[in-house]
């Protein structure tokens, strides 16, 4: 049953608890009357005692009520606990009344005749005492057998739901648990059953079997609420593409790669099985397309591979997971993040008992940052009470969407959390290669693949009946297969591929000769190969081939097969997505299309894009829907090369920029309807329009900078189906994505004042911002940040990866945007009062200060052209009148002006920002200018 609807069963069970606890201390206060009377100082604990028990009753029992408001439901057992509250508020004024009689009063006159008074009450109240115990054993009997009720498999109580729902979690996540719900479960079965012996240790045994009970249940509560939060946090750590790569992969055959556990080819189990700690990577290297990810995936996963490891572990608990970079995936499947929320997230499943300690203050609704994830893998280095030990396996480390760089320092941050090997894979020539050959010589797959690959030849070959037919005919069969395996060169995907082209052939009955001729005539490299596929592409067909393929070519993520059919409606008018209504898409539509639309995007584009027949598993329909992925990376690579081509067959102007983003325009349109406030939801809103936004800034950068921009009624459009999709919510729709993190000063503050103008300065979309200026020059103005603020200080958090960095240096400051934003009259001096009055001027320096401390020391071409583009822009801001005097000594910055020019930019081009300065002051005081206030 759905967690929305039941009332919180952590709170039943703490009420049950209390009421036991109440229960428990009565009785103990009923039994021992004799003790309270003889003490002369027991009254004021007892009471206080009984009043703490009570308020606590009270205080959950308001919370359960509260639940019961908001329409959660309680089983007929938990609403009799909670009818039980008001019998605990009668007894309570009883109890008190009889404590209060039957205490000696302390300043009585005479200890003699007060302690008769209080023997005399005793005699009288017997009764009474007796009626209490009457009722208190009511009151227990009634608590255990609604208690027991509760926790029965069949009774659908909150409880009972609630375990369901962690078991049903644990089954569907694979997460490995121990679990003690279902052992407490039955010892408190067990004592809420347990018959009342009438003798004369009675009371002490009834008042034992309660504090067991309570404890039970204290525990319970307990155990419940640790695995609530494992599960949350192993839910924040899940992503959807998490296994779609390694799904991807092909399976190696069942007798290739077995020599990479041969001693006398490679060291792999060697080096599995090695104690020494400063040998702990081991490096799979080879061309595109020969078998790196297969080796990988099979190495995974082979019991060799466990039992060496284990010999390596010894009676340290072993932890194995594995990561397959993806280029051509999704934001998670080729980025630092990814890799690290997808280890931490096998790692947790296996050991969730790690989760309380390693990340205790997670809340489930925030995003992992690298940092936050970081700091997780540091926290298991940190847990010397626990004996573990680690294997990540990482496939593709050259299909990191970052700098090569990074590669170091993502191992790095890895190699640290406690004893980890970490076996990897990469095509060669990289630059993170002298950081992985440290240990020992790298596994160059080429020099083993020979013999599995003529396995695999034969084994494909006679899966046709007309081969097998044709070799007992003719053996001269086996030249072909001698001649794949000879002309291979170690590249698996060219061997897959012709010995694909030839069981096709040989299943349509052709002879010997043609499939010789198939393998004479196949070209030698993939490129080769790939054109001819496309030649073979029906001519009718030719240009919606290449708009089709223009358009992955330029794509930041796999697109669903449904963008296809809205490319189709391009081709019919292309404002389709300026005209669609805001309306879900269902599945039952994507279920009727997608036979049709696959058929139609294979004939165009043949076998070089592969369609997922499976949906994918969770998330809105229109994204989860068959993603389409090209065959190889090599096809991308290739498609790239060969992009002049594809424009020879375009009859019509075409855009794929301006195309994908109306397919980002028309998937929003076709969203689910949600909950604006949901994370998940709203990430997929801003990851589509940041999508949408980095499509038409690249629209923008591939035209004349004094051309009017061709999709300010599409970006329009954005803006109004966002605002529709958040008008539940108080807030301009551009406040749904989290503030970029604090480096130091350099702080972002919006203070509930974004608006999509002011996204779009950040976005660097110049054009789009001159032709809403030039409208209307007040929308220049706004309340919190400046416009000027956005466009020297762009950060912005996003979850989706744009290649702004690594596969141009592109800048994150477009001096352009500066430079139209000052034409129309922003101020650098401009106060920030969300930033401590600090002005544009003067937070933009401390912006490239703490960004310089970062980033600064490598000097990597993305810096080197930030640093560039910092440098126009002061020259530009001091033109405009930035003031020397932002930074007043004894603020916090600690640094001046001067200080920071030398810093960021070196002491010539420092000496040439403050000449400028210079020179600006004196034409201000010699009334030739005057510095902009």
């Amino acid at each position: 049953m759905d967690n929305a609807v039941m009332a919180d069963p952590i709170t039943i069970i703490g009420l049950a608890s209390s009421i036991i606890t109440f229960v428990e201390f009565g009785l103990k206060v009923v039994s021992g009357a004799k003790g309270i009377r003889d003490s002369q100082h027991g009254t004021t604990a007892e009471i206080h005692q009984l009043d703490l028990i009570v308020a606590d009753v009270r205080a959950l029992n308001t919370e359960v009520k509260q639940q019961q408001l908001s329409h959660k439901k309680l089983s007929e057992d938990e609403l009799r606990i909670l009818a039980m509250v008001t019998e605990c508020e009668r007894l309570q004024d009883e109890l008190q009344k009889t404590i209060e009689s039957l205490t000696v009063r302390p300043d009585a006159r005479s200890q003699t005749l007060e302690s008769a008074r209080v023997f005399a009450k005793s005699l009288f109240k017997s009764s009474d005492l007796q009626a209490l115990r009457t009722r208190l054993d009511s009151l227990d009997a009634r608590i255990r057998m609604s208690v027991g009720n509760a926790m029965q498999r069949d009774q659908h109580s909150s409880i009972m739901n609630k375990l369901a729902d962690i078991e049903a979690s644990h089954r569907r996540m694979d997460v490995y648990h121990d679990s003690k719900l279902d052992l407490i479960r039955q010892d408190i079965l067990r004592l809420t059953t347990q018959t009342q012996l009438d003798n004369e240790r009675r009371e002490a045994i009834q008042v034992a079997q309660l504090s067991s009970l309570k404890m039970k249940l204290e525990v319970l509560q307990r155990e419940q609420s640790t695995c609530s939060r494992q599960i949350a946090v192993l839910k924040s750590l899940y992503f959807p593409e998490l296994r779609r790569r390694w799904h991807q992969i092909r399976d190696a055959d069942q007798r290739s790669n077995n020599w990479i556990y041969d001693p006398g080819k490679t060291s792999f189990v060697q080096w599995l099985e090695n104690q020494e700690n400063d040998d702990n990577v081991f490096y799979i290297t080879g061309r595109a397309g020969s078998g790196k990810s297969t080796l990988m995936k099979f190495v995974f996963e082979d019991e060799r591979t466990i039992h060496s490891l284990k010999k390596w572990s010894g009676t340290a608990k072993l932890y194995m997971a594995a990561y397959y970079f993806w280029n051509q995936g999704t934001e998670m499947q080729k980025s630092g993040i990814g890799l690290f929320q997808s280890l931490l997230y096998q790692i947790l499943k296996s050991a969730p008992g790690l989760i309380l300690s390693v990340c205790p203050d997670r809340l489930d609704h925030e995003a992992w940052e690298m940092e936050d994830l970081t700091d997780v893998f540091e926290a298991i280095g940190r847990q010397t009470e626990l004996d573990f030990k680690f294997c990540f396996f990482i496939d593709g480390l050259d299909e990191y969407a970052g700098e090569e760089k990074d590669i170091i320092k993502l191992l790095e941050t890895l190699s640290r959390c406690g004893h980890v090997k970490i076996c990897v894979s990469s095509r060669p020539d990289r630059q993170y290669e002298d950081f992985l050959r440290r240990s020992r010589s790298p596994c160059d797959i080429a020099r083993f693949t020979k013999e599995d690959m003529r396995r695999y030849i034969n084994s494909r070959l006679a899966s046709s009946s007309n081969w097998q037919r044709l070799a007992a005919s003719d053996p001269s069969c086996l030249e072909i297969i001698d001649e794949i395996s000879a002309r291979a060169a170690g590249v698996w995907l060219w061997v897959s591929l012709v010995t694909d082209d030839i069981v096709r052939e040989a299943e349509r009955s052709e002879q010997v000769a043609t499939l010789r001729k198939i393998v004479d005539e196949f070209p030698n490299d993939l490129y080769s190969y790939f054109e001819r596929m496309i030649s073979r592409i029906p001519k009718l067909h030719r240009e919606e081939m290449a708009q089709n393929f223009l358009v992955v070519v330029e794509e930041l993520q796999p697109l669903p097969l449904y963008a296809f059919f809205l490319l189709e409606e391009e081709r019919k008018n292309e404002d389709y997505a300026i005209n669609a209504q805001i309306a879900p898409t269902s599945r039952a539509l994507i279920k009727e299309l997608y036979p049709s639309l696959r058929d139609r995007v294979r004939n165009r584009c043949s076998d070089l894009l592969v369609i997922d027949d499976e949906p994918l598993a969770g998330g809105p329909s229109v994204f989860s829907s068959h993603s389409v992925d090209f065959l190889h990376r090599t096809v991308r690579d290739f498609l790239r090369v060969y992009e002049p081509e594809l424009k020879k067959h375009l009859v019509r102007e075409f855009d794929p920029l301006v195309s994908l983003s109306r397919i980002c325009l028309g998937l929003l349109k076709a969203l689910p309807v949600a909950n604006f406030r949901d994370p998940n939801y709203t990430n997929r809103i801003i990851g589509l329009t940041d999508e949408l936004l980095y499509y038409a800034r690249e629209v923008e950068k591939r035209s004349a900078l004094q051309e009017e921009s061709r999709l300010v009624p599409l970006l329009d459009e954005l803006d109004k189906v966002n605002s529709h999709r958040a008008r539940n919510v108080s807030n301009h729709w551009t406040h749904a994505r989290d503030s970029p993190p604090s480096r130091g000063l350099d702080q972002y503050n919006e203070g509930g004042r974004c608006n999509f103008l002011a996204l779009t300065v950040q976005a660097r979309l110049v054009k789009y911002v001159r032709a809403k200026l030039e409208a209307d020059p007040r929308r220049l103005e706004k309340q919190g940040r400046p416009m000027l603020d956005y466009a020297l200080r762009p950060r912005r958090s996003t979850p989706i990866f744009m290649p702004y960095h690594s596969v141009r240096d592109d800048p994150s400051l477009d001096t352009n945007m500066v430079e139209l934003l000052l034409k129309h009259g922003a101020n650098p001096n401009q106060p920030v009062y969300l930033n401590d009055g600090y002005s544009v001027w003067a937070l933009f320096l401390i912006s490239m200060h703490e960004t310089h401390k970062v980033d600064g020391a490598g000097g990597s071409p993305t810096y080197q052209s930030l640093n560039k583009a910092w440098f126009q822009a002061c020259r530009m801001l001091i033109q405009a009148g930035a003031r020397p005097d932002c930074l007043r000594a004894g603020r916090r910055e600690g640094v001046d002006v001067p200080t920071i020019f030398t810093r960021v930019f070196g002491e010539d081009r420092a000496a040439i920002l403050s000449e400028e300065m210079r020179r600006q002051e004196e034409q201000a005081r010699n009334g030739k200018g005057c510095l902009v206030m």
